[in-house]
């Protein structure tokens, strides 16, 4: 008996590693203007060849995504959809692997030319990413600060971190400025009046203008963000 249950108990393991997992991806532009009119995504690790997946890239977020089952963590995304085109640099938009574990990514598409995409993979879930804040990313080349009601963050190069709670004026809204690291002193490079993101979310995102290199700030108002009760923990 106790050899049938072990039996039994590899047989589900083997079948769980070789199904791989479920992610719901949304697909976020970066720069509105460069947003491909087609997108198609492979699972280069599926065990038969298959079509790309239709996963529209949009200039902003909302409910809409793409559910796929997939049997590795690398995601191949381009303009055609045959199978046979998976691999095919002339038509690859971007590549990107995904981490070991989760299940829901939010995927910012920043473009570097020719209509070729670099990944930025962010952690979709209300666990990681609670309503009611701030997802900040610093992907400018020097270290950057945001300063709300008097309250600083400051940001490292390639740093992304969490503000919840933000600090806010009695009509719940809060005065930013944007400061960046600049010949050893903070410059200002930006400052507005931003709303509570209340039981919304917001992506904050330094980055240097490949125009002008100056270092500015582009915000994206998530105003669908996944329910919680989809990522609660079912009871033992």
């Amino acid at each position: 008996m106790k050899s049938i249950t072990c039996f039994l108990f590899l047989m589900l393991a083997a079948h769980a590693q070789s199904s791989g997992r479920e992610v719901t991806l949304r697909l976020l532009a970066f720069d509105t203007m460069t947003v491909p009119t087609e997108s198609f995504v492979f699972d280069p690790a599926a065990p038969e060849p298959a079509p790309g997946v239709k996963a529209q890239i949009k200039g902003y977020l909302n409910h809409e995504g793409v559910t796929l089952q997939i049997s590795g963590n690398d995601l191949i995304f381009s303009k055609s959809p045959k199978t046979e085109d998976m691999k095919n640099a002339a038509l690859e938009l971007a590549k990107i692997t995904l981490p070991k574990t989760g299940k829901d990514f939010m995927l910012v598409f920043l473009p570097v030319g020719n209509e070729r995409f670099r990944i930025l993979a962010v952690d979709d879930s209300i666990r990681e990413f609670p309503l009611g804040s701030y997802r900040v990313i610093n992907l400018s080349r020097v270290p950057v600060r945001l300063s709300l009601e008097k309250k600083d963050y400051d940001f490292n190069s390639g740093q992304s971190e969490l503000i919840t709670e933000p600090p806010v004026q009695a009509n719940n809204h809060s005065a930013m400025y944007a400061f960046a690291r600049l010949e050893g002193k903070w410059q200002r490079i930006g400052s507005g009046l931003w709303p509570h993101p209340g039981v919304k979310r917001s992506v904050q995102v330094f980055f240097d203008n490949p125009d002008s290199a100056q270092t500015e700030l582009r915000g994206f108002r998530d105003v669908a963000p996944p329910k919680p009760a989809a990522f609660t923990t079912p009871a033992p």
